[in-house]
This record gives structure tokens, sequence and C-alpha cells, in this order.
């Protein structure tokens, strides 16, 4: 079952429960698109589902993660076990470690635009076919790398130096 029918279910529950009405609720969203949602005719934004979910006086995480652990067939302490071990994951990716990195007085840095950088195991792997007298398409081949990228990186050598293209001194 996809999650939307049960967010969708849990959603339409809850603000029964309440007593609420979809008119109700207009001021989070309007009346004709919490139909939609509730009915999984349509889907919701995060931000939309925050706004039901403050009107439903209702934490979003509690509605996400009980539509979740029923579309799972799961307890909601067999869920919440599931959930601690995703998030240890993320702990382990060092993502909560960074993410006080990625703020800037309370805003979100942007990123920089372009490709991510070549991984130096990469960049050492094109310098060492260049080394053995393989040609930049031979290389390409053998690395699974685009063809312009191993160009990039091949006429970056400076000086000898085996040094990222990005960092190479002139």
């Amino acid at each position: 079952m996809p999650l939307r029918l049960a967010l969708a279910a849990i959603l339409r529950l809850t603000r029964t429960a309440r007593g609420l009405s979809q008119e109700q609720l207009a001021t989070a969203v309007e009346a004709r698109h919490l139909h939609n949602v509730e009915h999984a005719k349509s889907s919701v934004t995060l931000e939309t589902l925050e706004g039901i979910a403050k009107h439903l006086d209702i934490d979003v995480l509690a509605l996400l993660a009980t539509a979740s652990s029923y579309e799972r067939k799961e307890s909601t302490a067999d869920f919440l076990s599931f959930l601690g071990d995703e998030i240890q994951k993320l702990e382990q990716l060092g993502v909560m470690a960074s993410l006080p990195s990625e703020f800037q007085d309370g805003d979100l840095r942007t990123g920089k635009a372009g490709k991510r950088p070549v991984p130096a195991e990469k960049i050492q792997a094109v310098f060492a076919c260049k080394d053995q007298g393989l040609t930049q398409k031979q290389t390409s081949l053998k690395l699974g790398m685009a063809a312009s990228t191993v160009n990039k990186i091949w006429h970056s050598r400076a000086g000898g130096d085996h040094d990222s293209p990005d960092t190479a001194t002139p």
C-alpha cells in the first residue's frame, strides 16, 4: 500500500476525531485540496502537511510515523525501533554531526553550483593510467569515467604532481 493512502486515512481520522470539518481546516489548506488529500487523489507537500498538523494539534512526524507503521504492517513499537536504526544510519554517515554546518544564521546555506568534485582516488587512477601509457579513451573505458572528465584530469597535471584539477597549482 502506498504511504499516501495510509496518510490520507490518518489525516481524515484525526480531523474527524477532533470534530473538525474540512472547511474548518481551510486556513491550513483549501477545503477541496484537503478533500483530495484525504481521499488520496492528490499528494501533499511537506509545508501543507505541517499546516494541517498544526491545526490538528498533532506533530507532523507523529502523523507520518503512524501512517508509515501502518503501511509497513508493523506495530508502533516495532516501527519506532526501525526508525531508531534508520537514525543511527544517518549518524554513522556523519549527517547528524554535519547538520549544523548546513545552516548560517538560521537559514539553509546555499550549495555551490556545478558538479561534485572528482574523488581523489579517481584522479590518481587517471594519472596511473596515463603513467602506464594508456590513451584517454582507454582510461575512460577502464575506469568507467566520462571522456571529458578524464581529459580534464589528464591535462590538469602541473609540474608532474598529481593534485586534483581543482587544486592543481599553475
